[in-house]
């Protein structure tokens, strides 16, 4: 302010003060005490602005409920799934014959049957720049076991991440991708001969703008659930490779490549492998226990998807080295083909960093604000899976399924699956056939 803007407020407020005073009646204050209030009041700061509430980042929602914090290097996801089945069967004689026995008071049938098959309380984050994490525990079935449970260091060794705990070893398109993203109820007849859960540790990348994957990892056998695992030996080595010759930009018309192997020491010496018909509620029908030493696992893996269009398959043999003194080295086999169609015109989703399928997002949801149909697919698959070889006889089985899927939103699905199951039983018998029906309803987040 300027000297005389300073004399020019003085004098008016001088003038002000003294109108008031003589109206009151009351003694004026001297001149020196006016220009000392004057001068204090415009000394006066002006008062500092309130601080500004701290960032505490953001909670949303995104496939699950995330936070994230405000510069995006902390995140927590909170996820689960819950999968809910009930299944029919009709098998016939030579089925019955084959497969229900009974051992003292415990007795083996085929019934009718509903169950939650899985139950799964999901929560994972990262920490910093460089650490992950995840765990759940899965409560299907009426029982406690863990599924993913490590810690990972992200991009960290030449490019590669590592990841130690309990995980899915690195093996198989239809192992890989979630039970959540299947197109059937249960995975293949095939899947009986591929790892799933172990404890142990792997290190990964991707390649070429994510258009090609690699795993590798040392794993112990037999330490699915969480569980101690102890003993010579009774290691795995498995690796996976994959590679996406074709994908358009858009990524609904693209070819994916697999191949898969795997080193195993089996506990005890003993490899050990059954299958139920591709129905969780039915028993095992095929099963054989053979000595071994090592075994190896060689699998390769295929997929094609052109719009709505989507083509599937894999094979794996599983070569067994007899234990020392063993006169048997079985090589046992399985293989599925599958075909699935959108009738609403989506696309199957892939993720480049894992190599598998993803979660469909339907165009328009179900009652929902669009008032739309859900997405509706079509498919069927014909498995097989062969345990009888170089004198052991674990049985011979033939899937033929077909499924309808109505994905009523992104998180919220219902399937319905027919099974023809053709058994060559292990015991020698006549060949048989079980009609299955089952049904699923599913909601994961």
């Amino acid at each position: 302010m300027s000297r005389s803007e300073s004399f020019a407020l003085v004098a008016l407020a001088l003038a002000s003060f003294g109108a008031r005073s003589a109206a009151q009646g009351s003694a004026a204050p001297s001149t020196e005490e006016r220009l000392k209030a004057l001068e204090a009041k415009l000394q006066e700061k002006p008062a500092a602005p309130a601080p500004k509430a701290e960032d505490p980042g953001k909670i949303f929602w995104k496939d699950g409920l995330r936070f994230e914090s405000p510069d995006k290097r902390y995140k927590f996801k909170l996820g689960g799934r819950i999968h809910y089945d009930t299944a029919f069967f009709s098998p016939d004689d030579d089925t019955k014959a084959g497969v229900e026995t009974t051992v003292g008071t415990t007795k083996t049938r085929i019934e009718d049957g509903s169950e939650i098959r899985r139950a799964r309380i999901e929560m994972s984050g990262e920490v910093g720049d460089a650490v992950d994490w995840a765990t759940s525990l899965d409560f299907g079935g009426g029982t406690t076991n863990f599924r993913n449970v490590y810690v990972g260091l992200k991009e960290r060794l030449f490019g590669a991440s590592l990841r130690a705990g309990q995980f899915k070893e690195p093996y198989g398109l239809e192992q890989i991708t979630s039970s959540n993203n299947s197109v059937f109820m249960e995975r293949s007849l095939m899947n009986a001969l591929v790892p799933a859960f172990n404890a142990g540790f792997m290190a990964f990348d991707s390649l070429a703008a994510e258009r090609s994957t690699w795993a590798i990892g040392a794993f112990r056998t037999g330490s699915d659930n969480g569980e101690v695992s102890k003993g010579d030996g009774e290691y795995a080595l498995t690796g996976r490779l994959t590679g996406l010759p074709l994908m358009d930009e858009a990524g609904d018309d693209y070819l994916h490549l697999g191949l898969d192997l795997s080193r195993r020491s089996p506990t005890d010496d003993s490899y050990a492998v059954s299958s139920k018909p591709e129905a969780n509620l039915a028993p095992a029908y095929v099963s054989a226990t053979v000595a071994a030493e090592t075994v190896d696992l060689i699998g390769a893996e295929a997929a094609w998807v052109r719009g709505p269009f989507s083509l599937a398959g894999e094979y794996t043999m599983a070569q067994v080295d007899g234990d020392q003194g063993a006169t048997s080295d079985p090589d046992f086999s399985g293989y599925y083909l599958q075909v699935s169609y959108f009738l609403t015109g989506e696309s199957r989703g892939y993720k480049k960093a894992q190599g598998c399928f993803d979660l469909l997002k339907p165009k328009e949801n179900a009652f929902g604000t669009e008032n739309g149909l859900g997405a509706w697919e079509v498919a069927a698959r014909y498995s097989g899976l062969d345990l009888n070889d170089d004198g052991t006889v674990g049985g011979d089985l033939n899937d033929l399924t077909f499924g309808l899927n109505w994905y009523l939103n992104p998180n919220t699905r219902v399937m319905a699956n027919y099974v023809r199951a053709d058994l060559d039983p292990r015991t020698g018998g006549d060949e048989g056939s079980t009609d299955i029906l089952e049904f699923r309803v599913q909601f994961n987040f």
